[in-house]
């Protein structure tokens, strides 16, 4: 009888085997970002599509009622209207500071949250106002988190700690927030004063004072959110009190910003720390300090120079975790995304309304 000799089965070698491991690491790290980069760009398409969705918003709301929605930031103006005929004064209804996006909230599918806003305000009033908005309201609608208003890159929590009601007062609320905000223009005003972020850049020749701090247009004006005389100088599409019509968008829809994103970032100036990524007090969607802001700071503005204190809410401003820039929506309810790097004249004409000066977008 023959006998078959079977040869031993020779499996991996231990080093082999860590090279296997190695090539797979090596490959994993080379796909990982574009992992990431795919992700992101999903991200960014969803937040653009947040952006899209509130401007068309305005867009119907304007179709309704003839003005963009109205945002409703009265101060603190109690007792205060004696001698000064421009003066917001006492106004019955000062107490009602909600925001644009209040206002809109029924053009974009969330119809159910503006009638209870509206209903627990009014029974709790009685009749015409007498308490804070947000700080009074149901806590269950302050914390009602609207997906729309909050971009998918962001890093902060829907509801946030600390929320202010308005221009001058309130309370420390807990309140869901926006990463998106309303256009003012190119302004200097109330929680929106960064004395920081320098007001003598290259001017631009036809108007030599576009950017200094002046009483009224054209150039960079000073506003005074308690002073309804003060309103007229606002050079952008949103504003403190009141509302605008798009006829009043004289450079043209497609070349002037609506909403942007901002996301509220506490900053800070202190080389020996990184930026600080947590939110600012006036984030809350439905105060209506927290839904407008001025593009008068740079994008991503993470200069310690052009910073102050953490938390500063006055140096926060266009600003996303989008690598690069961050995204904006036209009048015309376009989207496009803006680089960090745009000169600040450019940035000037995107934001105000009516500077009538030629550009090319970028």
């Amino acid at each position: 009888m023959k006998h078959v000799s079977f040869g031993r089965r020779r499996g991996f070698t231990l080093v082999e085997l860590l090279v296997v491991i190695a090539i797979i690491g090596v490959l994993v790290a080379l796909l990982l970002p574009a992992v990431q980069a795919a992700r992101e760009a999903a991200r960014r398409m969803s937040c653009g599509n947040n952006l899209k969705q509130l401007a068309l918003s305005c867009h119907n709301y304007h179709d309704t009622y003839g003005t963009l929605p109205w945002n409703n930031d009265l101060g603190n103006m109690s007792d205060n209207n004696i001698g000064r005929p421009h003066h917001l004064g006492n106004p019955t209804n000062k107490w009602r500071n909600y925001s644009w996006i209040v206002t809109a909230l029924p053009f974009f599918e969330n119809q159910p949250l503006y009638d209870a806003i509206e209903k627990d305000q009014n029974y709790a009033n009685g009749s015409a106002g007498k308490r804070l908005a947000l700080d009074n309201l149901r806590q269950d609608i302050k914390e009602t988190v609207i997906d729309n208003l909050l971009c998918p890159s962001s890093t902060n929590e829907g509801v946030r700690q600390n929320q202010k009601s308005g221009y001058r007062h309130g309370r420390n609320n807990l309140a869901a927030c926006t990463d998106y905000v309303g256009n003012l223009g190119h302004i200097w005003g109330g929680w929106k004063d960064c004395n920081a972020v320098p007001s003598n850049f290259v001017p631009d020749p036809l108007q030599p004072r576009m950017f200094i701090k002046t009483g009224g247009n054209p150039g960079t004006p000073w506003v005074n959110g308690d002073w309804l005389g003060d309103m007229p100088r606002i050079n952008g599409v949103f504003t403190y009190h009141g509302c605008h019509r798009l006829a009043q968008v004289l450079d043209g829809t497609s070349n002037t910003l609506m909403v942007f994103e901002d996301m509220h970032w506490r900053g800070g100036n202190n080389v020996a720390y990184p930026h600080d990524q947590n939110t600012c007090d006036d984030a809350s969607w439905i105060s209506s300090i927290g839904g407008i802001n001025t593009m008068r700071n740079p994008i991503n503005n993470k200069n310690k120079a052009w910073l102050q204190g953490p938390g500063d809410r006055r140096c926060h401003g266009w600003s996303s975790n989008h690598p690069g820039g961050a995204q904006g929506a036209l009048c015309d309810g376009s989207v496009r995304f803006f680089r960090e790097n745009i000169d600040h004249v450019t940035r000037y004409k995107i934001g105000v309304r009516n500077d009538g000066m030629p550009f090319e977008m970028p």
